[in-house]
Protein backbone atom coordinates (compact mmCIF):
# COMPACT_ATOMS: atom_id res chain seq x y z
CA UNK A 1 0.00 0.00 0.00
CA UNK A 2 1.18 3.45 -1.12
CA UNK A 3 2.50 5.62 1.74
CA UNK A 4 1.31 9.23 2.51
CA UNK A 5 4.67 10.61 1.50
CA UNK A 6 4.64 9.00 -1.78
CA UNK A 7 0.84 10.24 -2.09
CA UNK A 8 2.06 13.75 -1.16
CA UNK A 9 5.02 13.34 -3.74
CA UNK A 10 2.85 11.51 -6.66
CA UNK A 11 0.32 14.74 -6.31
CA UNK A 12 2.46 17.53 -5.98
CA UNK A 13 4.66 16.56 -9.17
CA UNK A 14 1.50 16.35 -10.96
CA UNK A 15 0.14 19.97 -9.91
CA UNK A 16 3.57 21.46 -9.84
CA UNK A 17 3.09 23.65 -13.43
CA UNK A 18 -0.50 25.16 -12.28
CA UNK A 19 1.56 25.98 -8.76
CA UNK A 20 2.74 29.41 -9.28
CA UNK A 21 -0.76 30.63 -11.34
CA UNK A 22 -3.43 32.58 -10.35
CA UNK A 23 -5.22 33.39 -7.14
CA UNK A 24 -3.47 30.23 -5.13
CA UNK A 25 0.04 31.81 -5.74
CA UNK A 26 -1.00 35.41 -4.54
CA UNK A 27 -3.17 33.89 -1.28
CA UNK A 28 0.21 31.83 -0.41
CA UNK A 29 3.01 34.70 -1.26
CA UNK A 30 0.67 37.07 0.56
CA UNK A 31 0.51 34.63 3.32
CA UNK A 32 4.28 33.81 3.20
CA UNK A 33 5.56 38.43 2.64
CA UNK A 34 2.75 38.36 5.96
CA UNK A 35 5.33 36.23 7.64
CA UNK A 36 8.41 37.55 6.99
CA UNK A 37 7.71 40.57 8.20
CA UNK A 38 6.48 39.10 11.27
CA UNK A 39 10.39 37.40 12.03
CA UNK A 40 13.37 39.94 12.78
CA UNK A 41 16.33 37.72 10.79
CA UNK A 42 19.82 38.36 11.31
CA UNK A 43 22.17 38.82 8.53
CA UNK A 44 24.18 36.71 7.31
CA UNK A 45 21.36 33.77 8.76
CA UNK A 46 21.41 30.00 7.42
CA UNK A 47 17.66 29.16 6.48
CA UNK A 48 16.16 25.81 6.03
CA UNK A 49 12.56 26.30 4.65
CA UNK A 50 11.17 22.92 5.07
CA UNK A 51 8.70 21.77 2.36
CA UNK A 52 10.03 24.58 0.24
CA UNK A 53 7.91 23.86 -3.64
CA UNK A 54 8.20 25.87 -6.21
CA UNK A 55 10.74 28.52 -4.11
CA UNK A 56 8.48 31.34 -3.53
CA UNK A 57 9.15 31.41 0.20
CA UNK A 58 12.92 31.30 -0.68
CA UNK A 59 12.45 33.93 -3.22
CA UNK A 60 11.05 36.50 -1.11
CA UNK A 61 14.04 35.69 1.53
CA UNK A 62 16.77 35.78 -1.20
CA UNK A 63 14.86 39.13 -2.61
CA UNK A 64 14.91 40.82 0.55
CA UNK A 65 18.18 39.73 2.04
CA UNK A 66 21.19 38.96 -0.23
CA UNK A 67 23.39 38.13 2.61
CA UNK A 68 21.62 34.66 3.80
CA UNK A 69 22.32 31.54 3.35
CA UNK A 70 19.39 29.57 1.79
CA UNK A 71 18.54 25.71 1.84
CA UNK A 72 15.18 24.20 0.39
CA UNK A 73 13.85 21.02 0.60
CA UNK A 74 10.97 19.24 -0.70
CA UNK A 75 9.78 15.48 -1.81
CA UNK A 76 8.60 16.78 -5.19
CA UNK A 77 11.39 16.46 -7.77
CA UNK A 78 9.09 18.99 -10.43
CA UNK A 79 8.29 21.51 -7.90
CA UNK A 80 11.82 21.60 -7.17
CA UNK A 81 12.56 21.72 -11.15
CA UNK A 82 10.68 25.06 -10.77
CA UNK A 83 12.38 26.30 -7.45
CA UNK A 84 15.29 25.72 -8.92
CA UNK A 85 14.79 27.70 -12.47
CA UNK A 86 13.50 30.28 -9.96
CA UNK A 87 16.46 30.98 -7.81
CA UNK A 88 18.97 30.75 -10.17
CA UNK A 89 21.75 28.69 -7.45
CA UNK A 90 20.28 31.30 -4.49
CA UNK A 91 19.67 28.60 -2.91
CA UNK A 92 21.00 25.07 -2.14
CA UNK A 93 18.15 22.79 -2.89
CA UNK A 94 17.82 19.00 -1.80
CA UNK A 95 14.77 16.02 -3.02
CA UNK A 96 14.32 14.69 1.06
CA UNK A 97 11.60 14.39 3.18
CA UNK A 98 11.55 16.20 6.41
CA UNK A 99 11.38 12.92 8.41
CA UNK A 100 14.66 11.78 6.82
CA UNK A 101 17.14 14.77 6.89
CA UNK A 102 20.52 14.80 8.98
CA UNK A 103 21.16 18.27 9.59
CA UNK A 104 22.79 18.63 12.90
CA UNK A 105 23.09 22.31 14.55
CA UNK A 106 23.36 23.61 11.43
CA UNK A 107 20.26 26.33 10.84
CA UNK A 108 19.34 29.99 12.89
CA UNK A 109 15.67 29.59 11.27
CA UNK A 110 13.77 26.65 9.99
CA UNK A 111 10.14 27.83 8.20
CA UNK A 112 7.55 25.73 7.54
CA UNK A 113 4.96 26.89 5.43
CA UNK A 114 1.74 25.06 4.23
CA UNK A 115 3.67 21.99 4.55
CA UNK A 116 3.08 20.70 8.22
CA UNK A 117 -0.29 19.00 7.33
CA UNK A 118 1.29 16.81 4.93
CA UNK A 119 3.83 15.63 6.69
CA UNK A 120 3.78 12.10 7.14
CA UNK A 121 5.45 11.60 10.90
CA UNK A 122 4.63 14.95 12.10
CA UNK A 123 6.82 14.06 15.39
CA UNK A 124 9.83 12.62 13.27
CA UNK A 125 9.67 16.15 11.79
CA UNK A 126 9.88 18.29 14.59
CA UNK A 127 12.13 16.05 16.24
CA UNK A 128 14.72 16.41 13.52
CA UNK A 129 13.73 20.32 13.30
CA UNK A 130 14.94 20.34 16.99
CA UNK A 131 18.34 18.59 15.58
CA UNK A 132 18.83 20.88 12.92
CA UNK A 133 18.39 24.52 14.19
CA UNK A 134 21.50 25.79 16.21
CA UNK A 135 21.08 26.81 20.08
CA UNK A 136 18.29 29.67 20.35
CA UNK A 137 17.18 28.97 16.33
CA UNK A 138 13.74 29.68 15.49
CA UNK A 139 11.31 27.44 14.29
CA UNK A 140 8.40 28.99 12.37
CA UNK A 141 5.43 26.65 11.06
CA UNK A 142 2.64 28.54 9.34
CA UNK A 143 0.02 26.20 8.83
CA UNK A 144 -3.42 26.18 8.14
CA UNK A 145 -6.31 25.75 10.67
CA UNK A 146 -10.20 25.91 10.25
CA UNK A 147 -11.13 24.82 13.82
CA UNK A 148 -10.96 21.78 15.66
CA UNK A 149 -15.01 20.18 13.13
CA UNK A 150 -13.25 21.92 10.19
CA UNK A 151 -9.61 20.73 10.56
CA UNK A 152 -11.26 16.49 11.14
CA UNK A 153 -13.13 17.01 8.04
CA UNK A 154 -10.50 18.55 5.90
CA UNK A 155 -8.02 16.02 6.64
CA UNK A 156 -10.59 13.26 6.09
CA UNK A 157 -10.96 15.12 2.27
CA UNK A 158 -7.86 16.16 1.49
CA UNK A 159 -5.82 13.92 -0.26
CA UNK A 160 -2.15 13.69 1.44
CA UNK A 161 -3.27 15.37 4.62
CA UNK A 162 -1.88 13.56 7.92
CA UNK A 163 -3.52 15.86 10.52
CA UNK A 164 -4.54 19.35 10.65
CA UNK A 165 -3.55 21.13 13.45
CA UNK A 166 -5.16 23.91 16.03
CA UNK A 167 -3.53 26.52 17.37
CA UNK A 168 -3.57 24.61 20.63
CA UNK A 169 -2.30 21.42 18.49
CA UNK A 170 0.63 23.72 17.92
CA UNK A 171 1.61 24.68 21.42
CA UNK A 172 1.57 21.55 23.12
CA UNK A 173 3.80 20.06 19.58
CA UNK A 174 6.01 23.15 20.32
CA UNK A 175 6.04 22.61 24.61
CA UNK A 176 6.54 18.51 23.36
CA UNK A 177 9.71 19.21 21.66
CA UNK A 178 11.42 21.96 24.47
CA UNK A 179 10.95 24.80 22.28
CA UNK A 180 11.15 28.36 24.38
CA UNK A 181 9.21 31.76 24.42
CA UNK A 182 6.66 30.34 21.96
CA UNK A 183 4.42 32.88 20.70
CA UNK A 184 1.85 32.55 17.95
CA UNK A 185 0.02 34.94 15.54
CA UNK A 186 -3.20 34.57 13.16
CA UNK A 187 -2.00 35.70 9.47
CA UNK A 188 -5.41 35.24 7.98
CA UNK A 189 -9.07 33.81 8.96
CA UNK A 190 -7.66 30.01 8.49
CA UNK A 191 -3.65 30.56 9.41
CA UNK A 192 -1.66 30.20 12.08
CA UNK A 193 1.95 30.84 12.32
CA UNK A 194 3.88 29.56 15.57
CA UNK A 195 7.47 30.13 16.63
CA UNK A 196 9.33 28.81 18.90
CA UNK A 197 13.14 28.93 20.19
CA UNK A 198 15.16 26.13 20.22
Amino acid sequence: MENLTEKNRKFFDMVARYYDSGILKAWLNGILERAWRQIKVNNNSKILDAGCGTGNFLKILEDENKSLELYGIDISSQMLKIAKNKLKNKAKLSLVAVEKIKYKNKFDYIFSAEAFHHYENQDKAMENFNIALKKKGKLIIVDLSFGRILNWLFNKIEPGNSKMNSSSDFLKIFKLYKFRNIKQKRLGLFVIMTIGEK
